[in-house]
């Protein structure tokens, strides 16, 4: 965070924000706090699924599950509404989050949530000490359609047994009539939105030159297979305030 009115360390800089339109406020404003300009540029939109059943039907047999897991904010809000229609037995799950805005999305209900320590990802919370020991568990996890299935995997390797409840879906926006002008820096959470962003900015040849910040090493081999020749740089966490942190560090090697 940026404690002091006059330290304005990205003055004039433009950074490219993808997340969700519904999810760029904070990062937005943090970037303009600390003097950038956020340019909004979504690549994901969350959609509805097609086909509620697989929640409906998790709703039937909730009581059978040990453990409900939630990627991300987008799994919270789509799935915890239905779910509360069965709050009874919601009080004798054992709740976590990928990450902490995710938990705190899941707290402003009234749950308690289990988290893991930055980065926040799959990896991080499989490391947890509650996490070790999942033998003969039942664990349902709430996510989106087409995520990654490392968390799922880890956890049936040591002997739970897993289910997906998919409760939204994330789609490629329509691309924009007008692209948007070239930035500094942009930031991106995502492989899907990566994958995106390319696709939508395909003409756009300052993309390629361009900085990114992503959150991973992964997104690092992502990018530079799509042809990427910019520096990149990782971000400690998804959160915004990792990004923000992120951003500061590239801009204050992109100043020496």
């Amino acid at each position: 965070m940026i404690n002091s009115m006059t330290t304005l360390p990205l003055m004039g800089v433009k950074v490219l924000v993808t997340r969700p339109a519904h999810q760029s406020d904070h990062l937005c404003h943090l970037i303009e706090q600390a003097g950038g300009q956020p340019l909004r540029f979504p690549v994901i939109e969350v959609a509805e699924v097609e086909d509620n059943t697989e929640l409906l039907d998790c709703i039937k047999h909730l009581d059978e599950f040990d453990t409900a897991i939630f990627i991300s904010v987008n799994a919270v809000e789509k799935a915890l509404p239905t779910l509360l229609k069965r709050s009874d037995v919601l009080n004798h799950l054992q709740i976590a989050a990928v990450g902490k805005r995710t938990a705190e999305a899941v707290e402003k209900w009234g749950y308690p949530v289990l988290y893991p320590d930055p980065p926040f990802n799959s990896e991080s919370l499989l490391k947890m000490p509650e996490f070790q020991m999942v033998e003969d568990k039942n664990i349902v996890i709430f996510r989106g359609e087409g995520g990654r299935e490392i968390l799922a995997d880890g956890l049936r390797q040591r002997g739970a047994t897993v289910e997906y409840v998919n409760v939204y879906q994330r789609v490629q926006p329509p691309v924009p009539k007008t692209p948007p002008e070239p930035v500094d820096v942009i930031t991106i959470t995502s492989g899907e939105g990566l994958q995106n962003l390319f696709a939508m900015l395909a003409k756009q040849e300052w993309l390629m030159h361009t900085p990114l910040i992503v959150i991973s090493s992964r997104m690092v081999a992502q990018a530079r297979q799509l042809g990427t020749k910019a520096p990149l740089f990782v971000a400690t966490s998804a959160s915004d305030e990792g990004l923000l942190t992120a951003l500061l560090g590239w801009h204050s090697a992109h100043r020496t």
